[in-house]
């Protein structure tokens, strides 16, 4: 039997199938459908599944799937890490995934989680499995779209793969900067807590991931997923 995985983001939706731990089949889609939910059903037993979003308060899940153990994490869902968090019911759901997602990448390790999406998330989970809290900071995109309604000339850019130090044009000075500024930004907060704990594990997610270009970074694309999963297996096992 196996578990649906779904991650309903800013942006995009990732839902994913896993089996006794592994990711067997995982698909990015801008939205749910009953139909996609029903094909995936026919390829995969489905035996429960576990579903966030950041979009909305829950994710709807159609009448068929309705009659399937559904867990949607809150507050109050046991998990495999602590959470040191003045105000848990604030947290975001998928900062916590990542954080779980990044204790079974590097168990007893101490941690830095950065999710480069529409937002940025810093994030540490410490060696003894408890989350300490983090950062938020906006995403690349964001950052972009301020930049152009906030001031009366400023084009809206597109981001590039690459960026230089020094832009030619307004164009690239908006790319550059913009790429730039994150990539110092995570460099700062690296460095810190490279100060802060021993043998610091680094781990980055989120669609901008390939902003960082660091050997000490560690890329894992579905750590939300991965998380989700272990949450999930968790609260089944409890």
């Amino acid at each position: 039997m196996c578990n649906l995985i779904i991650d309903e983001g800013n942006t995009l939706c990732k839902v994913a199938v896993a089996k006794q731990g592994t990711i067997c089949e995982l698909t990015a889609v801008a939205d749910i459908t009953p139909e996609f939910l029903q094909q995936l059903s026919e390829k995969h037993p489905i035996s429960n599944i576990i579903s966030i979003s950041t979009r909305r308060d829950r994710v709807d899940i159609p009448k068929a799937f309705q009659a399937i153990p559904h867990l949607r994490p809150n507050a109050s869902t046991k998990l495999p890490i602590k959470i040191n968090y003045a105000t848990p019911q604030t947290l975001g759901l998928d900062r916590i995934a990542a954080a779980v997602g990044a204790s079974v990448l590097f168990p007893k390790s101490n941690v830095l989680i950065i999710d480069l999406g529409t937002a940025i998330t810093i994030d540490f989970l410490d060696e003894n499995n408890i989350y300490q809290g983090g950062v938020i900071s906006p995403g690349p995109a964001m950052r972009a779209k301020a930049l152009n309604t906030f001031t009366g000339k400023l084009p809206m850019v597109d981001l590039p793969e690459e960026s230089k130090l020094t832009g030619k044009t307004t164009a690239e000075a908006l790319q550059y900067g913009i790429l730039n500024g994150v990539s110092y930004e995570i460099d700062g907060y690296i460095d810190a807590y490279n100060q802060l704990a021993e043998n610091l594990k680094i781990v980055v997610t989120g669609g901008f991931a390939n902003i960082i270009k660091r050997p000490d970074v560690n890329c894992e694309p579905n750590l939300v997923i991965i998380g989700l999963n272990k949450i999930l297996e968790h609260s089944i096992a409890s």
